[in-house]
This record gives C-alpha cells, structure tokens and sequence, in this order.
C-alpha cells in the first residue's frame, strides 16, 4: 500500500473480516542506543545496488523477502528508496534542462542586445531621452505640447480641423 503502510491477514482471520492495515518499520532492535556498536554508513555495494538496474534491485528484494524473520519495513524501506531515488534523478534532470533552457536564453538576450549595439539603435531615437530620468522629461514635453494645443484650440491659433 501506499504511505508506507501494509495490509495483511493473520492465520486466526476468517474470509469476511479485513485485513490489518498497519505501518512498516524495520525491526525496533536494528535502531537501538548501544554506543559500542553504532550504525555506521551503508556499503558502498548495498547503495549500488539500491540504485542500479532492474535486476540487481531485483535480487536484492527477493533477498530480504527470503530472510527468516520476514520483515515487511526491510522491503517497504528498499522500494521506498528506490522510489526515491528515481524521483531526484528526475527532479535533477529537469533542473539541468531548465538550467540549460536559461542559458540558452541568456545567450539569445545577448546576442540581441550586441545587435541594437551593432547597428546603434540607441542613437535612431536619442531624441526621446527615454529611462529614469528621460521619461520625466518626455512626460513634461508631452504635457507642455498638450497645455499649447489647448491654449491655441481655445484663442483660435490652432490648425482648423
């Protein structure tokens, strides 16, 4: 089941009753507090095989379903690894191919920009003087042309329609 859950009948359950759902948990004794025996890094063998082919995790699987003490959390923690594993793998794929994606637009935005530089776009509109402080003084000229326009509309200087 999904959520690191299980569902299993007991030898004692009849056909009508249901299943007791519980949670996995490799057995409590693997995580105890004895300092003279920590639990150090797993081998370097173990991870690979978490992480490689089909069949290797396969094998490894089917090993832990063979284990006298048949443990369900052993089994549910392998697959939830590998699950996991196979979600980073795709989330660090997407990030290098939005990383990738960037770049390229980047490069693109620079190149146009070398472009406008090239042909000296800049200087075919210097009369506008647009920016931080140009677009106040645009906005004055526009004003003052309009406060004219008005001025010879209402005196009769104003060009005839």
């Amino acid at each position: 089941m999904d959520g690191g859950k299980v569902a299993r009948y007991t030898e004692d359950d009849s056909p009508g009753d249901l299943p007791l759902i519980s949670d996995l948990y490799a057995p409590k004794e693997y995580y105890n507090d004895d300092d003279d025996d920590p639990a150090g890094a797993l081998l370097a063998w173990f991870i690979s095989t978490l992480g490689g082919s089909g069949t290797t995790f396969a094998m490894l699987r089917h090993a832990f379903d063979q284990l006298v003490v048949h443990n369900w959390g052993f089994v549910a923690k392998v697959n939830r690894y590998r699950a996991m594993d196979k979600q980073c793998q795709l989330l660090c794929s997407q990030v290098d191919l939005l990383e990738q994606e960037l770049q390229t637009a980047r490069m693109e935005w620079s190149l146009s920009k070398g472009r406008l530089k090239a042909a000296r776009a800049d200087r075919q509109v210097h009369h506008l003087r647009l920016g931080q402080t140009g677009a106040q003084v645009e906005q004055n000229c526009i004003r003052t042309d309009l406060v004219c326009q008005d001025h010879q509309a209402r005196y009769g200087h104003g060009c005839p329609l």
